[in-house]
């Protein structure tokens, strides 16, 4: 690893937000949303929120004009600096700012998460999976949809929406996949919306001269999309620039959200790490206000 090289300390998403514009109009615009500090192969959050936290940690990351890197996977985007709001943003539950970018950044990707890191990644090169790759991982996924007890018609209907490779050395690379599938289900008389959704990784595995893909990972949701968990959009990544790709996806509940960071850590994929909840409803109170002294007498 180049010396002059220094991992990243703290990585956020870009989400879309709107406000009221001068003319009274609504308008979009990027914000920075946090995700996680990042200390060695260790990821963090900040102090709970409060008002006193959130102008400690705009402080650090959202004033003197900050500049942040943008990617989408692999790929740069350019650069972009964050704006320390006026006041605590009623958007919270986890930490954010708007950016202020020459890039034309909005719409945002349904799928592929743009992150936003206060060092340049590690970039690496990434192979594509191959169709026959990702053939053999699409079975493996009909046989975790299957054994969640799901009809085979709607296995059958889930189909892959999005798909990665994710890279440690001295492994073959691994497949990050998310698959998906909306239907309406009628019941006395009433329309309902339901979900099918998985998240998978898959790696080659030899035993005993024999190289199979097997399941590293599967997560499984389905049901009330009210009520169940919607993964992506996601990323694959090297955050901490161990070598080792960490996946980062934001699970959405409703209204309310977090982001996951899974990696290969002690011989699995295991979940590293799963951020602040953040939702659309919950306002930080102001501090109240300062008592007067009544006046003195003369």
């Amino acid at each position: 690893m180049s010396p002059l090289w220094a991992a990243p300390g703290v990585v956020f998403a870009l989400q879309e937000r709107t406000a009221v514009g001068s003319g009274g109009e609504l308008a979009a615009y990027p914000a920075l949303e946090f995700v996680a500090q990042i200390r060695g192969e260790q990821f963090r959050n900040p102090p709970l929120p409060s008002d006193t936290d959130f102008k400690f940690f705009g402080e650090n990351y959202f004033r003197k004009n900050n500049r942040y890197f943008l990617w989408r996977q692999d790929e740069p985007l350019g650069e972009a600096k964050a704006v320390l709001p006026d006041k605590v943003p009623s958007l919270y539950g986890s930490l954010e700012a708007p950016l202020q970018s020459e890039q034309r950044l909005l719409p945002l990707p349904e799928l592929a998460l743009v992150l936003a890191t206060d060092q340049p990644l590690k970039v690496r090169p990434r192979k594509v999976p191959t169709e026959e790759t990702l053939a053999v991982v699409d079975s493996l996924a009909q046989a975790a949809l299957a054994k969640q007890g799901l009809p085979d018609d709607l296995v059958a209907k889930t189909s892959r929406v999005w798909a990665a490779a994710a890279v440690m050395p001295g492994r073959p690379e691994a497949v990050v996949a998310l698959y998906r599938h909306t239907f309406s289900l009628r019941q006395a008389g009433a329309t309902f919306k339901r979900l099918v959704n998985l998240l998978l990784v898959a790696e080659p595995v030899t035993e005993k001269g024999q190289t199979t893909w097997q399941p590293q990972l599967s997560l499984a949701s389905f049901g009330n999309p009210e009520t169940s968990t919607v993964y992506g959009p996601l990323a694959v990544v090297d955050l901490n620039g161990d070598g080792n790709d960490d996946l980062i996806v934001r699970e959405t509940r409703f209204d309310r959200w977090v982001y996951g960071i899974y990696s290969r850590h002690d011989g699995k994929w295991q979940q590293r790490y799963t951020g602040r909840e953040g939702n659309y409803s919950s306002d930080i109170p102001e501090p109240p206000p300062a008592e007067e002294e009544p006046p003195s007498g003369p």
